[in-house]
């Protein structure tokens, strides 16, 4: 009796250890630390719809639209060209930064969104990128790339502000007109022209330019495609100027005829030089400057008594008509250049030494200056102007008394230009620019 009585409680014993075993076993397991599993990552996608600007200079503020951007500033990188941005802020639909300066004129542009896959839905002139111009300095001048390399002669360049310049040059034995309204970042040909390279462009990106078979009407935005309006004269047209309306108009050719119209249209006949006719002394026109149709300033040559001077054909009020004056202290010497800063006060450079100056419109010139050879000068008011020689520029604020030198370039200069407090000067690779 005893024995199984003992036998029971051993049995009974080795199940309440059991027992206990299994339940340590189960709390051990409870207690142990397990391994997390990782947080799933998930990657959105964003996307870049447009920019507040297309361009702009070192150091200004442009903002990138889009969808599901990021709202951490940490999150988010800008590079041009491996150039970082300075990003300001960030939401969801918006990125503001400032543009870093760049060697490049369109560099790449590179945005990164951490946890994010980023399309560029953007099209604009750079493929969607940003151009960057240099920083704009008003006490000195600065250059950025020329993108039109071109090598050959600069004949006319009209300035319209910082950011729109046309300028024509000869090309393929002809000439191109071509037009910037980004600053100098691109160039597209806005016109052909002749061997006079003669244009006019209005303010609204329109206008007409001489192709020495005629006159071209440039439609808005520019086309290499002619269309003639019927201004069917002989000889090549070296002045050409329309209003903006692209009705009222003057074209002056080389042998001295002056055309007008009214209309855009038809011209009609208003003066005669009478360079070719007969009985009359030869002659001929091959430079001009125009304020408006009533202040247009026409240079060149003509013969008197068998000697050459240069001359000027002008009109320089409403009521007086065309005018001629040469300059019969100036025998067998070249008209150069002629430029007026306003309707009263004017420049005209002989031999490209010599300058004579007006301040009633051209009907009385004085010799101001005799010097340096400059090829060609612009000027801002009565007293303050530049003129190129060489690779120089020359700077006068005594009306072209005396001159300075202002800024050297690395290779020739072929032509200068003013206007709105902004001049520019073109060199085979360079544009280069000074903010007054």
């Amino acid at each position: 009796m005893y024995k199984i009585i003992k036998m029971k409680k051993t049995v009974l014993l080795a199940a309440v250890l059991q027992l206990f075993m299994v339940l340590g076993s189960c709390s051990s397991d409870s207690d142990s630390p397990s391994t997390p599993e990782p947080p799933v990552v998930v990657i959105k996608a964003a996307k870049v719809t447009s920019f507040s600007k297309n361009f702009g200079e070192a150091g200004e503020t442009i903002t990138i639209f889009g969808e599901n951007f990021s709202d951490k500033i940490s999150d988010i990188k800008i590079a041009f060209d491996g150039v970082s941005a300075t990003v300001v802020s960030s939401t969801a639909t918006e990125i503001v930064f400032k543009l870093p300066s760049t060697e490049k004129l369109v560099p790449q542009l590179s945005l990164t969104i951490e946890n994010r896959t980023i399309t560029n839905e953007v099209k604009n002139d750079y493929k969607g990128n940003i151009g960057v111009l240099p920083k704009s300095s008003t006490t000195d001048w600065f250059t950025i790339d020329n993108v039109l390399k071109n090598e050959n002669k600069v004949y006319s360049v009209q300035v319209v502000s910082d950011k729109i310049m046309y300028y024509s040059m000869a090309d393929y034995g002809a000439s191109g007109v071509y037009r910037t309204i980004d600053g100098g970042i691109t160039f597209v040909e806005w016109g052909r022209t002749g061997f006079s390279g003669a244009f006019s462009a209005t303010k609204n990106d329109e206008g007409w330019a001489d192709t020495a078979f005629g006159i071209q009407k440039v439609p808005v935005g520019g086309s290499p495609t002619m269309e003639f309006i019927s201004a069917t004269t002989k000889g090549i047209y070296y002045s050409v100027y329309v209003d903006d309306d692209m009705k009222k108009g003057t074209i002056i050719t080389s042998y001295g005829d002056v055309y007008s119209t009214a209309d855009g249209v038809e011209f009609s006949q208003v003066y005669d030089a009478h360079f070719i006719d007969k009985g009359f002394e030869p002659g001929s026109i091959t430079k001009s400057d125009e304020i408006d149709n009533d202040h247009i300033w026409a240079i060149g040559m003509k013969k008197v008594e068998n000697i050459y001077y240069p001359f000027i054909l002008f009109k320089n009020n409403e009521t007086d008509g065309w005018k001629e004056h040469y300059f019969a202290s100036e025998p067998n010497t070249i008209a150069a250049e002629v430029s007026f800063a306003d309707k009263a006060n004017g420049y005209f450079l002989i031999n490209n030494s010599t300058i004579y100056k007006t301040t009633d419109g051209g009907d009385t010139w004085t010799k101001i200056y005799s010097g340096e050879k400059f090829t060609k000068l612009v000027f801002k008011d009565a007293n303050t102007g530049w003129a190129v020689l060489e690779n120089k520029i020359y700077k006068t604020v005594d009306g072209a008394k005396t001159w300075t030198l202002d800024y050297t370039n690395t290779q020739a200069i072929k032509s200068i230009g003013y206007k709105n407090n902004i001049v520019w000067a073109i060199s085979i690779d360079k544009i280069i620019k000074r903010y007054l």
